[in-house]
C-alpha cells in the first residue's frame, strides 16, 4: 500500500503477491519515460514483458540508461 509523507510516496506495506510488486515498481517511472511509453516513442524493444523482467533503478537518470533510451 502506497501514502504520503511530505509529498513523496511512501510504501506502507509491500504488495502481497510477486505479480503486484512487479507492476507497482512501474508506477515509479520518470515521468518523461512514462509520456514517451503512452506516446508510443519507447525503444523498439521495450514492451512490458521486458519492463516485468528488469530490476529498474529508482534514480531517473539510471532508468534511461538501463531501459535503452537515448
Amino acid at each position: 500500500m502506497l501514502d504520503r509523507d511530505r509529498g513523496r510516496p511512501l510504501m506502507v506495506e509491500a504488495p502481497a503477491s510477486p505479480y503486484d510488486r512487479r507492476i507497482l515498481r512501474l508506477a515509479f517511472l520518470a515521468p518523461d519515460l512514462q509520456t514517451d511509453i503512452l506516446n508510443g516513442r519507447q525503444p523498439a524493444s521495450l514492451n512490458l514483458e521486458y519492463l516485468m523482467a528488469r530490476d529498474i533503478p529508482l534514480a531517473w537518470s539510471e532508468q534511461r540508461t538501463a531501459l535503452g533510451w537515448a
